[in-house]
């Protein structure tokens, strides 16, 4: 009776060890494809070349910001690597600084790397019916929210309004052009909401757009919007909620023209 109920016990321990062996393997593969991503992304760096720093300038012209602030972006090498390519992404206050791509269509790098392998942080693209320079009314740009942070897994920060304050702007480098946008809305809103348009047929509809948008926000931003505005919408999921996405539209402030 004994030496049954021992076998029944050693079988149960098999049990769980072989359950414990399965979830552990599980997790340790989820880490090894976060990671292949992270180094992928981190070799793409060789192609940005950030500011120098400096020391702080005089009031006066601190509101000129120099150029010398900004990225140097190697377009030619990225295209070599990918011709997807159409711009970068910088937002300062989230450490955000990736390679935007646009597709034939929405799929293909929700799960494949700039690099073109498949992997499960995939890149941050914008949406196939946008025009890829950034000149429609609302451009969308989609990114993973990552556990570990990575691609747009820290987007949903802006919920915090200090942090807004602090730093209401993310950047857009496209050869020859830098693309500066003023963050106007932050909120969770559901998968295919108003914040997903892009086509406006008329001055009326993206009037009602932006106000509709910008009710939605975490906070008051106090940003003037008009309808000759230029919107960037980022989007993200939203862990805890399956059909919400958090987004964050920007409309553009100013645009500095570099040399290609």
């Amino acid at each position: 009776m004994r030496k049954k109920g021992n076998t029944v016990l050693a079988g149960l321990i098999i049990c769980l060890l072989l359950v414990f062996l399965a979830a552990a393997g599980k997790l340790f593969g989820a880490y090894l494809k976060y990671q292949k991503g992270d180094v992928s992304y981190e070799k793409l760096q060789e192609y940005v070349q950030e500011p120098e720093e400096e020391e702080s300038p005089e009031p006066e012209k601190e509101k000129e910001e120099p150029q010398s602030r900004y990225l140097e972006i190697d377009f030619a090498g990225l295209k070599a690597v990918n011709p997807d390519v159409i711009a970068w992404i910088q937002i300062p206050a989230l450490d955000i600084s990736y390679p935007v791509v646009q597709g034939k269509d929405n799929a293909y790098y929700l799960h494949h790397l700039f690099s073109g392998e498949s992997n499960i942080n995939g890149s941050i693209f914008v949406d196939c019916h946008n025009q890829p320079d950034f000149t429609d009314q609302n451009t969308i740009v989609y990114g993973h929210n990552m556990k570990n942070g990575s691609m747009f897994g820290t987007l949903d920060k802006y919920q915090d309004q200090e942090l807004f304050e602090q730093h209401p702007e993310f950047y857009l480098y496209l050869p020859g052009k830098i693309l500066k946008y003023q963050i106007f809305s932050c909120y969770a809103g559901r998968t295919g909401s108003e914040g997903y348009r892009y086509h406006f047929p008329e001055k009326e509809d993206f009037q009602i757009f932006l106000d509709m948008v910008s009710s939605y926000g975490d906070y008051d931003t106090g940003t003037e919007l008009s309808v000759t505005d230029r919107i960037v919408t980022l989007s993200t999921c939203v862990n805890s909620r399956r059909n919400y996405r958090y987004l964050v539209h920007g409309k553009l402030s100013s645009e500095i023209i570099t040399e290609e």
